[in-house]
């Protein structure tokens, strides 16, 4: 009984790992910097770790996942409640659909294909936002956030790959 137990809850965890580093790597990028300049330079940590745990482990990152990222982020951030949802259900539908045809690309041709997604997501936030305010919002600050998350893809995809080594067991990756 204490055996199938601690194997359930360890179950539990493996499954978790991925919205769980996902969620702790996202608050770590909300941390106040002094700066005002560097909050537009603020990368889309939630918005990396929902293209990267997709596109590798779409076993263990669902729908539910993504909420859950979106949600925190649109309450963290003080957006309209629902656009960092739509956002990360978004590309969470658009990596499930097109995750076949670039499931073992390299790291480079994930790298850019990324950047598409961005660019694709940043620009419909800024729709979005535009659209809510009921004006013209300056572009600025949405392209330098878009650089940033770009820029920031190595550090946060080698951070996920590390973890996914460390805590998931090799039966648990499909790679």
């Amino acid at each position: 009984m204490r055996d199938s137990l601690s194997e359930k809850f360890n179950l539990f965890f493996i499954e978790r790992i991925p919205l769980l580093s996902t969620l702790i790597l996202m608050f770590i990028s909300f941390v106040p910097m002094d700066f005002v300049q560097l909050d537009y330079f603020r990368p889309l940590i939630g918005l990396l770790c929902v293209y990267y745990w997709t596109l590798k482990r779409s076993d263990l990152f669902s729908y539910c996942s993504a909420f859950m990222v979106g949600f925190f982020i649109d309450i963290y951030s003080s957006s309209p409640l629902g656009l960092n949802i739509l956002l990360m259900l978004c590309v969470t539908t658009i990596t499930y659909r097109l995750a076949h045809y670039f499931q073992g690309a390299s790291f480079g041709a994930g790298w850019f294909i990324f950047g598409l997604v961005g660019l694709g997501m940043m620009l419909l936030k800024w729709l979005l936002l535009m659209i809510y305010f009921g004006r013209i919002l300056p572009a600025t600050e949405a392209f330098f956030n878009y650089l940033s998350t770009v820029m920031f893809y190595p550090l946060i995809v080698l951070i996920n790959i590390k973890l996914q080594n460390r805590f998931l067991p090799q039966e648990y990756v499909n790679e």
